[in-house]
């Protein structure tokens, strides 16, 4: 039976095991985190979809932290920032260039979680948008972020497993890392090859993939955006000015 991400959404810290703090923060928002094993899984799956994966992750870090640390201010840009994430998914000519500012720590300076995943985002999503081919490295520290902020491990673990799998099988990479010259800096992935990808299909274990489902899922959710009220999504303009093909907030 598949595992539907609420069970770990909804998941109490009875015992007060989940902390965050500075060494927290270094360990999991380090550019140089690695875990081989689970690197070797992640680069299995495609481009776009992996930036898919990674706003799961997002999503399920922001709504963990807010029921673990209540009494940190979460600004309410987060909410249309995964908003924008989403549309970027689709394409990354939807978003405008990421800034990381200091919104993301504390009144002492400390930094908090949101300032792990949101570093870590800013890299992946400039990097996205570069069309830089090592997009999968920066979801082992979401996922890690995510996982620590679990109480119950296993079953983040087999969540994770499942979304994975499903993922790699339905989307699988285009191309063998071992194959890549990181010597060549002009060389840059297309992902307009790439199927764009809903969010049901992360977060909804009955969701049916196909181009047709896909397609009326991912309409109805570019048309509910407001692209003049959300400052990380660009106009239609803007988008058919850095050569977007096709028409802006529809998928045809």
């Amino acid at each position: 039976m598949s595992i539907h991400i609420s069970s770990i959404l909804e998941l109490d810290d009875l015992h007060n095991e989940i902390t965050w703090n500075d060494d927290d923060y270094s360990k999991f928002s380090s550019l140089f985190l690695t875990n081989n094993r689970l690197f070797n899984v992640l680069k299995r799956i495609g481009y776009k979809a992996a930036i898919g994966v990674a706003v799961t992750l997002i999503e399920l870090i922001q709504k963990r932290s807010k029921k673990l640390f209540p009494f940190i201010d979460v600004t309410k840009e987060f909410d249309s920032k995964i908003e924008s994430l989403w549309a970027g998914a689709i394409d990354p000519l939807y978003l405008k260039t990421w800034d990381y500012g200091d919104d993301y720590y504390d009144e002492n300076g400390d930094a908090t979680v949101y300032a792990a995943d949101w570093y870590i985002m800013y890299f992946l999503i400039n990097e996205y948008m570069a069309g830089t081919f090592c997009v999968h490295r920066y979801l082992v520290n979401l996922s890690m972020i995510a996982r620590h902020l679990t109480p119950d491990k296993k079953l983040f673990d087999k969540w994770f497993a499942e979304i994975i799998r499903k993922t790699s099988e339905e989307f699988p990479c285009t191309y063998d890392y071992a194959d890549l010259n990181f010597d060549d800096k002009d060389a840059k992935y297309d992902c307009s090859v790439d199927a764009p990808i809903p969010r049901e299909f992360f977060f909804d274990p009955e969701f049916k993939y196909s181009e047709e489902t896909a397609k009326s899922v991912l309409n109805i959710f570019l048309q509910s955006l407001d692209y003049n009220n959300n400052p990380w999504l660009c106009t239609p303009e803007e988008m058919l000015k850095k050569g977007f093909k096709g028409t802006p907030y529809k998928v045809e």
